[in-house]
């Protein structure tokens, strides 16, 4: 049972995840053998002043808060 965990920026569609997760899952069926009710697709929306690169939030552009 694969579970596949995706790390987006927040905002984006229903539509756009669900056809995320359905590529995902192909891949998964097509490539490694698993069946697709046991592929998991779980998406972590991540706002993006928690999300940091090389120690600084990719945030360019805003005020940092205090």
């Amino acid at each position: 049972m694969p579970v596949i965990r995706v790390a987006l920026y927040e905002g984006r569609s229903v539509a756009k995840k669900r056809a995320i997760a359905e590529a995902i899952t192909d891949a998964m069926v097509r490539i490694a053998g698993s069946t697709r009710e046991g592929v998991h697709v779980i998406f972590d929306n991540v706002a993006k002043e928690n999300w940091v690169i090389g120690g600084a939030p990719e945030t360019k552009g805003q005020a940092a808060d205090d």
